[in-house]
């Protein structure tokens, strides 16, 4: 169990630890200066005010100490002015060091003087039963601050893991999103591809087609000789037949190509959305939400692109076959 003397005793060892670390340091160490003097100045101001909650007003009840108080009252304010001129003087400079030293000598002398003035007294003066509850109130205090700074640390880490989460995820975040615009854009490459290789075949299908055509009318102009001078007239026809079949295709590739620009342009855009609303976010659970609502518009995204090439293509395609068709049947009545 701890006693006034030993309280007494003890409480300016820390506080002394701290000033000759702060002495110690150089003019170039304003970080560690700076780290230090917030030390000293809780730690001495937290003995000033236990002091002045505990102790001083039991010691004004007996005569014998009350007039104890007024000198370590005054003790106290000189430290306390000494603190606020430290503070106040830029960590890098000279008189930051002069000032820590006369502070730390100042201190010293407090100690000195409760030891051989103030404690005889007050162990004099107090009753066994007083100078025990002024002890257990002092630590109490002590034990009640030393946990509500834990519980402050240990809020300061939780914040700051939160916080590192936070950026982790956001990167996460946008490296998905930097996947999805290389996905998305190879995905639209191949669909363009798919779209090109059906014109394509739509093309060798006209073709085809035509040839057909011509073979046909040339058996027919074999069976039925007065048939001969239309047969330059169907050739013509068949190869008006490729032509508009051909610009047809030839648009279809322009639409084609310029729908699948304006979906390149479409998920570009909501990609930038998606990093605005990513760089928003103020916690962990609304970046949750906002991933899971980037994740289905992607994918909605990239079913109404791929939808709507695949419209374009086969609208094309069948526009073509129509005209090929048509184009053809008309020949073949003609020849017939």
């Amino acid at each position: 169990m701890t006693t006034i003397r030993q309280l007494i005793q003890t409480s300016p060892i820390k506080a002394n630890e701290l000033l000759a670390k702060l002495a110690d340091t150089s003019d170039s160490a304003i970080k560690t200066r700076e780290r230090l003097f917030a030390e000293v100045k809780e730690e001495l101001e937290l003995l000033a005010s236990l002091e002045e909650e505990h102790l001083f007003p039991v010691l004004r009840k007996h005569n014998e100490t009350k007039g104890l108080v007024a000198d370590a009252l005054a003790d106290n304010r000189q430290t306390r002015k000494l603190l606020a001129e430290l503070e106040e003087i830029p960590k890098e400079s000279e008189d930051f060091a002069s000032k820590v030293t006369e502070l730390r000598k100042v201190f010293q002398q407090h100690v000195r003087d409760d030891k051989k003035e103030f404690l005889p007294v007050v162990l004099k003066a107090l009753s066994e039963e007083d100078a025990q509850a002024i002890v257990e109130n002092i630590e109490a205090d002590k034990a009640e601050i030393e946990e509500a700074k834990r519980a402050e640390a240990e809020q300061r880490r939780a914040e700051a893991r939160q916080a590192r989460e936070q950026v982790e995820s956001a990167q996460r975040s946008a490296e998905s999103v930097v996947d999805t615009v290389r996905a998305g854009t190879e995905e639209a490459r191949k669909i363009a591809r798919t779209a090109q290789d059906n014109l394509r075949d739509g093309l060798n299908t006209v073709t085809e087609t035509a040839q057909r055509s011509t073979e046909e009318v040339s058996r027919m102009v074999s069976r039925s000789g007065e048939q001969v001078r239309d047969l330059t007239m169907q050739s013509s026809q068949t190869f008006a037949v490729m032509s508009e079949a051909s610009a047809v295709l030839t648009r279809g590739m322009q639409e084609v190509s310029k729908e699948w620009l304006s979906v390149m342009q479409e998920r570009l855009q909501k990609n930038m959305e998606a990093l605005n609303a990513l760089a928003s976010c103020r916690s962990l659970p609304d970046l949750m939400a906002v991933q899971t609502e980037l994740a289905r518009d992607r994918l909605q995204q990239t079913i109404t692109g791929a939808r709507r090439i695949a419209e374009v293509t086969s609208r094309v395609t069948d526009e073509a076959t129509r005209t090929v068709a048509t184009r053809t049947a008309n020949t073949t009545r003609r020849a017939a």
